[in-house]
């Protein structure tokens, strides 16, 4: 049996810290994920649209390309929060794991 007691509290306190920030980073490459199938369903419609004769179904395709604009400040913000929290972490698990 693992006795917690033996470990020092500073040793406990960083593996909690670390296990917080693990699970928010592999919670924010799940949302970016989201975010990239985003831009793999648009694709299909832009070039759908964008093959189409009617102007107003090339007006959809130039909608939908605004719209990857704003998934891509998505992706961007995502890999910002993604690369935050890695430095975090690699961080903590020296501090945490370190012997």
């Amino acid at each position: 049996m693992l006795d917690l007691s033996a470990i020092p509290e500073e040793i406990r306190l960083a593996r909690g810290e670390y296990a917080t920030v693990r699970g928010a980073h592999e919670d924010a490459k799940q949302r970016l994920q989201a975010v990239c199938g985003e831009v793999m369903a648009a694709a299909p419609r832009i070039l759908k649209f964008g093959q189409m004769d009617s102007p107003n179904d090339v007006q959809e395709a130039f909608n939908q390309l605004e719209y990857l604009r704003v998934v891509s400040a998505r992706i961007e913000s995502r890999l910002e929060e993604i690369q935050s929290l890695a430095v975090q972490r690699a961080a903590l698990k020296v501090k945490a794991w370190s012997k």
